[in-house]
């Protein structure tokens, strides 16, 4: 490898979304700059990004970049936090609420351009049980539709709004405990959220004021409503209003725990646990492209 380029790591999910990811690589050899050397590597089970990019980092590359939606950009970046190698992504997911946020472009060739400025910023992330999450963490209908979708079969923009769209209608909140940066809290919620980026994916803002530079989490609790207002609430949060709602209730904070919740979601993917889950925002602890 030459001193005198910087190296880059391409890591595709080819389970991913519904994009070709031939073109991807044929964009690559369009579109990235020469400055750059790179290598492309595959996944071919769970965690297998996480285990190529701690070799990566092993191996001095620069950058590595997922190729992914938002369980393959928690797959590579947490192998990249705490150490100086930057994190890249090309979005390619169902969702992509970590690139949204960051106003990464969708489209391949302009998310390549991106790359080819690295530009690279120091942005929080955080943990559930001391596993690493770098957009959002969620309780009730979030966890609920996680698992439902993993379970679809088929990703996309389109299944994922229908799994929604026949879960949300049915779905009764529930009872949650938590201690936020030490005050206890009781409350019925039909989601709790815990917000480093501000969206789900597909422009979903849950957290529309939510920052990864803040050094705090955005505790977002949607608690019971009116099934009336159901159309209300999809509105708001499809156009950054969520906030506004009465039913909407946010509490900044570092440090978070959660009393037995059993399921939840990391970035999207779904998580049993049968015991409290601790939460806590990492400050300024991954580097990012963007």
């Amino acid at each position: 490898m030459s001193s005198a380029k910087k190296h880059l790591h391409f890591i595709i999910n080819p389970k991913s979304g519904i994009q070709k990811k031939s073109k991807i690589v044929d964009a690559l050899k369009r579109e990235l700059s020469k400055e750059f050397e790179y290598t492309v590597t595959l996944t071919k089970k769970a965690e297998h990004a996480t285990e190529i990019a701690h070799e990566a980092s092993k191996n001095k590359a620069n950058a590595v970049i997922a190729v992914g939606g938002d369980g393959t950009v928690n797959e590579v970046g947490k192998a990249l936090i705490g150490t100086e190698v930057a994190l890249g992504v090309i979005p390619s997911g169902s969702g992509n609420g970590f690139a949204r946020h960051l106003q990464i472009p969708m489209q391949c060739k302009a998310a390549v351009q991106v790359i080819n400025t690295f530009d690279i910023k120091k942005i929080d992330t955080a943990s559930v049980n001391g596993k690493p999450f770098l957009a959002t963490a969620g309780l009730g209908f979030d966890a609920h539709v996680g698992w439902k979708f993993a379970d679809f079969g088929r990703r996309g923009f389109w299944s994922y709004i229908r799994v929604t769209t026949n879960e949300f209608f049915s779905f009764k909140p529930r009872q949650y405990e938590l201690i936020i940066d030490g005050k206890q809290i009781e409350t019925t919620a039909f989601l709790i959220n815990f917000a480093n980026t501000g969206q789900y994916g597909n422009n979903a803002w849950i957290a529309p004021s939510a920052s990864v530079f803040d050094g705090k989490l955005n505790v977002c609790i949607l608690e019971r409503f009116p099934s009336r207002l159901a159309p209300e609430i999809v509105f708001k949060l499809f156009n950054k209003q969520i906030e506004k709602s009465n039913y909407y209730r946010l509490i900044q904070a570092k440090e978070i725990w959660v009393k037995k919740p059993m399921e939840f979601h990391m970035d999207g993917e779904p998580q049993e646990s049968e015991r409290d889950l601790f939460i806590k925002v990492v400050p300024g602890s991954l580097n990012v492209i963007c």
